[in-house]
């Protein structure tokens, strides 16, 4: 019975376009449409998340080595946030506690769904990766801050995951309904960060400044087009971080090509890694949102998609891209801080923040206060997501002194201050020392 839920949960659950494609496969089927039409729409959704995911890759593999020499160069020891390298650590350890709590966390997900009776709270939180993310989490923090271990731990964790999976999503459904509509919303790590985002924006910025209406003069206004300004915009990024690491640091990293034309050639290869990445949430939004109807429709009322971030990057790509620019300076701001201030943990720029996390809250940032309001929200929100690792790390019970932690702003907004909180219970009570 384990090999086969195992194979379940990490051969097909755990493999993103399979699972959709499960998804999108029911609901095709449930609305009884023609064999060409499910077969359609069931292989777009694969190979739409699998383009985005190829994309995805890219842009991490881009940007992580040009980041991890930077760090190097420093001759720091630290901390790096990025979830998927944390996860294969934690895993190594506590797969069969990991894989229990996603399974009775998303069956309580499925049934908090169907008993809540607001329209709001009908979304199926369908980013599977990021739910084993947070379920490794939970079962690593929650053991020191009330001392649970086996069934206890299983089910507190599961719980709290369920609850999280159905009421955040409720956010951002709110928040995006005047620029999205109402037929998907945000499944990440990031829906209460686009919350304060969407705060920041409106204090910080003007609505009306709207990123994607900016009237750039002259040939300017090529810079119009997100793949003209990232091709231009990421080389200067590279050859920032280069001309720091210095030419021999670069070499390392370049082997026989010149260190300035790889650096180059770095920077127009994230730009690709983007052009993919969002061909491929256009073929796989069109596919899953007509799908889903099916499933809605039969089984869930009301309820909706909750998708992974890159969704929403098409629905403002400049706000994205101006958030994710801001969300680098935010990086950089807080590890030079904590080597300036001598801190204990040296918290080193997270891709996974910079990007995934920046370019969500850029798109937050501009809808509800322009441009200004994008590039303060992905500045702001990078200052509090890897400032929260500080705080965090110790907790992560055996990921602690890996080097690794997980990343993502609401791990900082949500997940930080309720495990305070449960520590300070568990100490009151003698659960914990």
């Amino acid at each position: 019975m384990k090999d086969i839920i195992d194979f379940i949960i990490f051969q097909i659950l755990d493999k993103a376009p399979l699972f959709l494609g499960c998804i999108a496969l029911l609901g095709l089927m449930l609305q009884r449409k023609k064999a060409s039409e499910v077969v359609d729409g069931t292989v777009k959704t694969i190979v739409g998340l699998l383009v985005l995911t190829i994309g995805s890759g890219t842009l991490l593999t881009s940007l992580a080595p040009v980041m991890g020499k930077l760090n190097t160069t420093l001759g720091i020891q630290g901390v790096l946030p990025a979830n998927e390298a944390a996860f294969g650590i934690a895993m190594l350890k506590l797969a069969n506690d990991v894989t229990l709590t996603f399974i009775l966390g998303f069956v309580l997900h499925l049934l908090f769904v169907y008993l809540i009776p607001f329209k709001r709270c009908k979304n199926v939180y369908l980013t599977v990766h990021i739910q084993l993310f947070l379920a490794t989490f939970l079962v690593l923090s929650l053991p020191g801050a009330l001392g649970l271990s086996g069934l206890p731990l299983i089910v507190t964790g599961a719980v709290l995951c369920a609850l999280y999976w159905t009421l955040t999503p409720a956010i951002t459904r709110g928040l995006a309904q005047h620029f999205v509509g109402d037929d998907l919303t945000l499944g990440h790590h990031q829906q209460v960060g686009a919350w304060v985002a969407s705060k920041i924006a409106r204090v910080c910025g003007n609505v009306s400044q709207d990123a994607e209406s900016l009237h750039l003069p002259g040939f300017l206004s090529l810079f119009r087009d997100n793949t003209i300004s990232l091709a231009f915009l990421m080389p200067l990024i590279f050859m920032g971080i280069g001309f720091a690491v210095g030419a021999e640091g670069i070499g390392e990293l370049s082997g026989k090509t010149n260190w300035v034309i790889w650096l180059l050639m770095q920077g127009l290869t994230f730009t690709a890694g983007v052009v993919v990445l969002l061909v491929g949430v256009r073929m796989f939004i069109g596919s899953i949102v007509p799908a889903f109807k099916g499933i809605s429709d039969r089984l869930l009322p009301d309820a909706v998609p909750a998708l992974d971030c890159p969704a929403f990057y098409p629905y403002s790509p400049t706000g994205a891209m101006l958030g994710f620019i801001a969300s680098v300076a935010g990086a950089l701001v807080v590890m030079g801080a904590t080597i300036l201030l001598q801190c204990p943990i040296i918290v080193f720029p997270s891709p996974i923040i910079m990007f995934f996390d920046g370019c969500t809250m850029g798109v937050f940032g501009n809808k509800y206060g322009g441009y200004k309001g994008a590039l303060a929200a992905g500045f702001i929100t990078s200052l509090l997501a890897h400032s929260g690792v500080i705080l965090l790390y110790p907790l992560m019970g055996s990921l602690y002194g890996s080097g690794l932690m997980f990343s993502n702003i609401d791990f900082t907004l949500v997940w930080l201050p309720l495990l305070y909180l449960l520590k300070f219970i568990g100490a009151l009570f003698g659960l914990v020392a």
